[in-house]
């Protein structure tokens, strides 16, 4: 399984020249707070688990890692889509697109997170940082376009991953191309 992500991975870098795995670990980083404090007064089921099981743990990297899994799973509701296209929690996968199944997400001992794809597992991991980077890289590398019901969570994802500054990369990059457009160098 691990030869798998790490093909995965370097098929994202070859064809992107980007560290997905970095750039996503620092973006769960980087926005966790902001997207848990703005669901804090939201009666969530995931913000609910998560303070539950926060009481239970002192250790600053388990809650940091509660933290970001968090986010993780709560990403498509920030941008008020449907997380069944993104992230499966404690159930069963029922779409054909690349989407997370997510088993006991607060739970550090059997937490579990597998990629799929037309409802077949691909592969399993441990972290929500190599699950999300996984389900980022499957769309480029694979070639499937992405749900329009979950297009402004992965432009969202994809804008900071590729430091762009549209939240309309896909459609921009295929544009930029075809006309020859390069960045200026800053």
């Amino acid at each position: 399984m691990f030869f798998f992500f790490f093909q995965l991975f370097r098929e994202f870098h070859l064809l992107t020249g980007t560290d997905i795995y970095k750039k996503t670990r620092h973006i769960l980083e980087f926005y966790s707070e902001n997207i848990l404090a703005s669901f804090s007064l939201v009666d969530n089921p995931i913000n609910v688990a998560l303070q539950e099981k926060m009481k239970q743990h002192t250790d600053e990297d388990v809650l940091k890692y509660m933290k970001m899994t968090a986010t993780c799973l709560l990403l498509p509701d920030v941008f008020g889509e449907d997380p069944s296209l993104f992230v499966i929690v404690n159930d069963k996968v029922q779409v054909s697109t690349p989407v997370l199944e997510v088993k006991n997400p607060f739970n550090m001992d059997i937490c579990e997170f597998s990629l799929y794809l037309e409802k077949e597992r691909l592969t399993k991991v441990d972290d929500c940082v190599t699950a999300l980077a996984a389900l980022i890289a499957a769309f480029h590398v694979f070639g499937i376009k992405c749900p329009k019901q979950l297009s402004q969570t992965l432009n969202f994802l994809e804008t900071l991953i590729f430091d762009m500054h549209s939240p309309y990369f896909s459609s921009m990059q295929a544009k930029e191309k075809e006309v020859g457009f390069q960045h200026p160098l800053t």
